[in-house]
């Protein structure tokens, strides 16, 4: 009388009904673990202390140019990324250059700067590199940090953006 002799258990399909999940979920376990090693997200900061300071002495220089009547336009053309901002300095004094900058409120790696020329008084250019779309934080500082204008944008530009402290 000769007995069934059962299969080795690697050629039983339950072993490999319970192995597959498991091992699936640790290949995209690891794999996320490796991108996240990779890359850096920007989004946190170990000083926290002097970020603090920054955003008082910012303030601090938002009311400046709010004392002294800044006000300007900005239009962006999408297709050469040039940047013209229209500027009336108000009581300040007028400058050759004005630091500009497309913050975004994620990724700092993602921003874009760029420094305003005076073509004549009163008009700025810069030329940029194409942006994906969406929300910005434009900043205008002037070149001595006296004074500084912000403003939330919304990527590309429609029409032109009035820019006030």
């Amino acid at each position: 009388m000769e007995m069934n002799k059962p299969n080795p258990w690697y050629k039983e399909p339950w072993p490999w009904f319970f192995l597959a999940p498991i091992t699936a979920s640790m290949i995209v376990g690891f794999s996320m673990l490796g991108v996240a090693i990779d890359t850096n997200d920007g989004l946190v900061t170990d000083d926290y202390y002097r970020q603090g300071v920054l955003y008082n002495e910012n303030l601090e220089r938002d009311v400046k140019a709010k004392e002294l009547g800044i006000t300007g336009s900005l239009t962006m053309d999408e297709l050469t990324g040039d940047v013209l901002l229209t500027i009336d300095f108000g009581q300040a004094e007028p400058s050759a250059t004005i630091d500009g900058a497309f913050r975004s409120p994620t990724r700092a790696r993602d921003d874009i700067l760029f420094k305003l020329e005076a073509v004549k008084p009163g008009f700025y250019l810069a030329s940029i590199p194409s942006m994906a779309p969406g929300p910005r934080n434009l900043e205008l500082v002037a070149p001595d940090n006296s004074w500084r204008i912000t403003s939330r944008v919304l990527l590309p530009l429609k029409e032109p953006l009035s820019v006030a402290p």
